[in-house]
């Protein structure tokens, strides 16, 4: 009785597993014919509103983007072309502003649809704060201390910085120029991060000034407060002029 038993309750406990197994794979089946009928139904949905756009003329067929100094406009519209004799209504505007997000010089998109058959594009640009001396290389960067692209032309309009860790520093220093206000700074051409600690500014006559670790602004003042006593033949044999020492400055002429 007791052999007879065991079998009995092995048979039970396997056929159970086998029911289980069969409910999962109905499940899964199931499951999967869901997701496959609910797909074919989405193809069918794109489809019909295609052809329903086509006989309405509800076709993206132009756009407009708004005027761009830095932003290789030829680039955006490449990315809306491929797009273009679509549904107003199937145009990804997500993908495409992803798209033109990655793209140099764009810090923000917003596209908008009129619903009928134009796409209107607007792009605000990163401005440009300065150059970025890496690898022998330069490179535009923003406030953001973000990269932009790369300068293949001597861009005078910005100060070059080069440097460990520069760029974490730039827009401080800039800001500092800037307050002071002074023509006397304009002719400043490298600005070299030393130790990650303070400045080396090689300017447009080929001086070489060390600026103070502690205050920058007082240094440059210094600097200012000195050029305007020498003539400008006096400035043309100076070398370097030393100001890290904020109680005196030690000119080396050339």
């Amino acid at each position: 009785m007791r052999n007879n038993f065991n079998k009995k309750k092995i048979s039970f406990i396997s056929l159970s597993k086998i029911i289980k197994y069969l409910i999962v794979i109905l499940i899964f089946f199931v499951l999967s014919f869901f997701l496959y009928d609910e797909f074919l139904k989405q193809k069918k949905y794109k489809k019909f509103l295609q052809e329903f756009s086509e006989k309405t003329n509800y076709l993206f067929t132009s756009y407009e983007i708004n005027d761009l100094r830095r932003v290789d406009q030829s680039e955006i519209i490449k990315i809306l072309d491929k797009y273009l004799g679509k549904s107003i209504f199937l145009i990804p505007l997500k993908n495409i502003s992803n798209e033109i997000t990655d793209l140099n010089w764009v810090k923000s998109v917003n596209l908008s649809k009129d619903l009928k058959s134009k796409i209107t594009v607007q792009i605000l640009e990163y401005e440009p704060l300065g150059l970025y001396v890496f690898n022998n290389k330069i490179y535009y960067f923003s406030k953001e201390g973000r990269i932009i692209e790369q300068s293949l032309k001597n861009d005078e309009e910005f100060i070059m910085f080069s440097g460990k860790n520069v760029l974490s520093h730039a827009v401080e220093f800039l800001n500092i120029i800037r307050s002071m206000q002074s023509s006397k700074l304009n002719n400043i051409e490298e600005a070299i991060f030393i130790n990650d600690r303070r400045w080396n500014l090689k300017l447009s006559n080929q001086i070489l000034v060390l600026l103070s670790e502690k205050n920058i602004k007082f240094s440059l003042k210094n600097y200012i407060k000195l050029v305007n006593q020498l003539k400008e033949s006096e400035t043309l044999l100076i070398k370097s002029i030393d100001l890290r020492n904020q109680k005196k400055a030690i000119i080396n002429f050339k």
